[in-house]
Order: C-alpha cells, then structure tokens, then sequence
C-alpha cells in the first residue's frame, strides 16, 4: 500500500473508532440515566403517563442509536488488525439483501399495531418505544436499499463510518447551528419589535395582553389558534416562517449533512461513491429525526400521521444529501464544479419546497378554513407534498439507472482501449 494512502487510511480509522466509542458511551449514559428517569415515572403516580412515554421513547432511540454504532467499532477493530469481516457482519450478503428487499412488507402491520397502542396509554408507555423504532426505520432501510442497488459505495467500513457520524455527531450539529440562526433571528425581531414599542406604546400592552391570554388558555390548542390567527395570517408572518422553514433550515441541513464526506476529499472518489455517501449521511439523520419527532405525539391519530409523513421524509434527506455528495464527487475526481452548483441547487430547493408544503398543508386549514376539513380538503392541502415525493422517488431510480450506465460506458470504454 502506498505510505501516503496508509497513512490516511490510518487517520481516518482512528477518527471512526474515536467517535464510534464516544457515540456508544454517550448512548449509555442516554439509556441509563433516561431510563432511571422512565422507571421513577412509571411509579410515580403523580406524574402524567404521556410523561412516561415521552422519556420511553428517548430512551428507545438511544438504544437504537447505540446498537448501530456496534457493527462500526466492531468493523473498524477488525479492519486496524488487518482480518476478515466476519460473514454475519457482511451486510453485502445475498440473504441480507433479499431480506431488506420484502422487510417493507412488515412496516405497516407495525404501523398498524402502534396505532391500536398509541390510543391506550398504559400499553404505550411501555410499546410504544421499540414501534417507534422501526416505524421510523423500516422506510429508511428499505429506501437506502432500493437507491443503491446495482452501485458501488466502497468498502463497508467507510459506508458504516459515515452512517455512524450521521447518527451521532451530525445531528448534534444540525440542531446547534439551527439553534444559532434562531437565536440570531430572534435578536433581529427583538430589536424590531422594541423600536416599534418605542414608536407606539400601545403595541406593549397588546403583546402583553396575548401573552397572558395565551397563558390563561394553557393547553387549549384551539383557543390559542384562535387568538393567534390575526396575527399568523399577517403577510410578514407568513413571509419570515417560510424563509425560516424553506430557505434557513433547508440550507444548514443539506450544507452540514455530508459534512463527513470531505474526509474523502483527496480520494477522488466515484460519482456512485459520492451519491451512495450522500444516502448514508441523509438516512443516518432522516433515522434519529424521524424517532425524535415521535417524542411530541401523544393521540393516536396524531401518531399515524406522524408515522405516514415521516416515511416521506426519509425520501426527501437521502435523495437531497445524495444530490450533493454525487457532486462533490464529480467535482474532487474531474475538478468540474458545475454539477456541484446544480445538485447543491437542487437539494436546496428540493428541501425549501417539502418544508414549505407540508408548513402550508398543516397551516392552511387553520387559517382559512372555519370548520373541520373534510377527508377530500385534506388529501388537497397534502397533495403538493404527494406529487413532491413521487417526483423524489423517480429521481431516485432515475440517477441510480445514470450512474449505473455510465460506470458501464466506462467499463466498456477501458476495454476498448486495452484491446488490441
């Protein structure tokens, strides 16, 4: 092996094992510490059992995320002794592919029963956790599956040390630098607001008086829809929470997603190498945000439309991060910057307008309408984020038949030269 390749294999290595062993500790001290917690409130009977299945629930995908590191530390000590993955590490199997390929038929029988449990919170704060799970992960497996077939994505220790970050480091990340533009955003409204109080006292006692209406009203969801809606429809709102939902966030998450792929940078890794990467970072996230999300959902009806949607939104991360890591890809191995603009583009936009839809889809018929919608409105004001993620799907398949076709262009082109 070449000393400068050898060495940055070397570097790489330890950097997974590091986080792979700081990902697990950190996960323990999840479980054991919010499970304690789980047990006291399960007790206690002065505390409310949605309580209970909320911490259940954060103590399920700390568990989740700690057994998907182990194959990771466990590849990664295997490949710095030089030895042979063992065959049930072997992800590349036949029987395992086989098995992933039909394991979408399980997930709404398991939607299905975490529908029936998510009604009945004595059941729920014990089952509702490890339904969640795999509510939030059968899509993702089976779409990383269906995206990849037929590619190649390097060794299987790279793959897992992506999905490793995108699990552990990325999401803390994400939130942080969300967290930062806020905060940023909220400063520049505080400043706003304080020189329209000075310009006009009476705006202080309005806010005042929503301030205290709103704490009057408690946890009366409608009520305080109600007093807002004046407000939320104000043309300024609804601008500032569509830059917010479909222009800042989108932007931080697809730039920060494949942060992990430009350890990779000096590889000049294949466009596949690039797009299959990008699926890794935008599943490992789309998995933890999508657990994560269940913590806040207590009604049953509620659940299933958090389960439906987020099996969405697995599409949306994966296909956006490996817009960009097809990309990078192109751009590192023919010093082409062009598609890294197009793809970039795209995952933003692409992003922007599933936020922005499903923001308008949730908020449409509070706004406008005065009564319950009716099954046919509501399939209406969701039928943008539909016909969104079938274009997703189809570019999916679509870049899977390019890359797999031009690997073969390519393949057939070298043969062709090396003949006689």
């Amino acid at each position: 092996m070449n000393p400068i390749n050898a060495q940055g294999r070397n570097w790489r290595l330890i950097v997974t094992l590091v986080v792979c062993a700081l990902g697990i500790l950190f996960f323990m001290v999840q479980i054991f510490s919010l499970g304690a917690f789980w047990l006291v409130s399960i007790l206690d009977p002065g505390v409310e059992i949605s309580q209970s299945i909320s911490i259940g629930v954060l103590v399920w995908s700390a568990i989740l995320g700690g057994a998907l590191l182990l194959p990771v530390l466990l590849l990664s000590i295997y490949d710095m002794f030089s030895k042979p993955i063992p065959r049930w590490l072997d992800t590349r199997r036949p029987a395992f592919g086989r098995i992933v390929q039909w394991v979408i038929l399980v997930w709404p029988i398991v939607v299905l029963l975490g529908w029936l449990i998510a009604g009945r919170p004595e059941l729920a704060a014990f089952l509702l956790g490890p339904i969640n799970v795999l509510v939030a992960g059968l899509p993702v497996l089976w779409i990383y599956h269906t995206a990849q077939k037929g590619l190649s994505g390097g060794s299987q220790i790279r793959q897992w040390g992506i999905f490793g970050f995108s699990i552990t480091l990325l999401p803390v990340l994400v939130i942080l630098m969300e967290l930062l533009a806020l905060l940023g955003l909220a400063a520049m409204g505080g400043i706003w607001i304080a020189l329209r109080i000075s310009a006009d006292p009476q705006i202080e006692r309005e806010i005042m008086y929503l301030v205290n209406q709103v704490v009057i009203m408690g946890d009366n969801i409608d009520g305080i829809i109600n007093l807002l809606g004046p407000y939320l429809r104000q043309p300024s709102v609804i601008f500032w929470a569509l830059v917010i939902v479909g222009g800042i966030i989108p932007i931080i998450e697809e730039v920060l997603k494949p942060i992990v792929l430009w350890a990779l940078a000096g590889r000049k890794i294949s466009p596949q190498e690039g797009f299959l990467g990008g699926l890794l970072c935008g599943a490992g996230f789309a998995l933890m945000e999508n657990v994560l999300f269940f913590t806040n959902v207590l009604l049953a009806e509620d659940w299933l439309a958090m389960a439906i949607a987020r099996a969405g939104t697995g599409v949306l991360h994966m296909l956006a991060s490996g817009l960009v890591g097809w990309g990078l890809a192109k751009t590192w191995r023919d010093g082409k910057w062009v598609l890294q603009v197009v793809t970039t583009l795209g995952a933003f936009v692409l992003h922007g307008l599933w936020n922005v839809f499903a923001l308008l889809s949730g908020l449409l018929p509070l706004l406008i309408m005065e009564t319950e919608p009716t099954l046919g409105q509501e399939v209406l004001f969701v039928l943008p984020v539909i016909i969104l993620l079938l274009i997703s799907i189809i570019a999916m398949f679509w870049i899977n038949r390019h890359l797999r076709k031009q690997a073969e262009n390519m393949q057939l082109q070298l043969i062709a030269e090396s003949s006689p």
